[in-house]
């Protein structure tokens, strides 16, 4: 078998597993407390994510300032001799 079709079956079973899984969950008595938890989770993810991505931007800007103010002090350095 080549790899693209096992890749292929591969996605289809996952497909199928999902698709069985959330047939079983929307069929079941607690569907709205489950909808409800991954709604909280979901919720929480994005929360994570919004706050590693303000803390990634505010440490590349001080990386940044890092490196220029290392660049000024290289180019005064190079200027005396």
């Amino acid at each position: 078998m080549r790899s693209s079709e096992s890749k292929l079956l591969l996605g289809l079973g996952i497909g199928v597993a999902l698709g069985a899984a959330i047939g079983y969950i929307m069929g079941n008595d607690k569907r709205e407390e489950w909808l409800d938890q991954a709604s909280e989770f979901a919720d929480k993810v994005r929360a994570n994510v919004k706050t590693a991505v303000y803390k990634g931007k505010h440490e590349v800007e001080d990386l940044k300032e890092d490196i220029e103010d290392i660049t000024e002090v290289a180019k005064k350095e190079l200027s005396r001799k």
